[in-house]
């Protein structure tokens, strides 16, 4: 099976203007995009930002057709505290191949909000691993931890300073991330726009010495240009923490891909 990127948004995302048909010149076979679902969204003026799934599905059939390649549907779940019942019911009513879990905001503000750069680093990465362990406790039904750096992202942290703040915050969370069959994203957004990798370096290696073994290499794509990008540099990234494999999801299903199988459009 050939690997293709497992993070990817259109304009049914609240935050994305980009046509799924623009993606197709660059897709293989195989395409996803993952959709926000973000309810009581800080960004939207607290209102629920739904995918359109209806639309959706009609405009996925209508590529098919078109271009002939597999598309898949996906979701990215914006969990938060209080709105557990309202993610379920949705989920139960419509049918995903891949279901990221992201973890967004603190049901007052956005962590990729400006506000945040002129907070105490220290005090909004607490804040923010300790909602996401008691959020991953709550609800822990999907296939991927999505960009677990998410929260600081703004900050300018070293790796030494989040691990005294958060390593062991972390290390609980890929616990249950674990236990409830959690891959580990290597987003590529957040490794090589926000200059993240140390924080990857680190937690990656905790996620694999506590005994998990899945992965996927998501681009965060909001833009066409934004689709796969640095997927070499994952790769490399993967093999120097003695990783050889990412994982593929559709419709409750995990497959194993070697990385030494990946596409050769993505490796090169």
């Amino acid at each position: 099976m050939k690997y293709y990127d497992q993070h990817v948004h259109t304009d049914f995302s609240f935050d994305s203007q980009e046509k799924m048909e623009h993606y197709m010149r660059l897709a293989g076979d195989d395409f996803v995009t993952t959709e926000h679902l973000e309810f009581h969204n800080p960004d939207e003026k607290d209102q629920d930002s739904l995918l359109d799934y209806d639309a959706y599905t009609r405009e996925i059939d209508r590529l098919k057709s078109v271009t002939g390649k597999r598309i898949y549907k996906g979701v990215e779940v914006g969990v938060s505290l209080g709105q557990e019942d309202k993610i379920r019911e949705y989920l139960s009513n419509h049918e995903f191949d891949i279901k990221l879990l992201s973890f967004h905001q603190n049901g007052q503000f956005d962590f990729m909000d400006d506000k945040v750069k002129h907070m105490d680093p220290v005090e909004v990465t607490d804040l923010y691993y300790r909602n996401m362990w008691k959020e991953i406790n709550a609800f822990h039904d999907g296939d991927v931890l999505a960009h677990f750096d998410y929260g600081v992202r703004q900050l300018n942290l070293t790796s030494g300073q989040f691990a005294t703040t958060a390593g062991v915050l972390l290390t609980n969370i890929f616990k249950l991330a674990i236990r409830y069959d959690l891959a580990f994203e290597v987003n590529t957004k957040s490794m090589y726009r926000y200059h993240n990798i140390g924080l990857y370096d680190y937690a990656i290696e905790i996620y694999k010495q506590l005994g998990g073994k899945r992965y996927t290499i998501g681009s965060d794509a909001h833009k066409v240009d934004q689709f796969e990008n640095h997927f070499s540099d994952a790769i490399a990234f993967l093999q120097a923490h003695d990783i050889h494999h990412v994982n593929v999801f559709r419709k409750n299903s995990m497959t194993i891909v070697p990385l030494d199988d990946v596409d050769e459009r993505i490796k090169y």
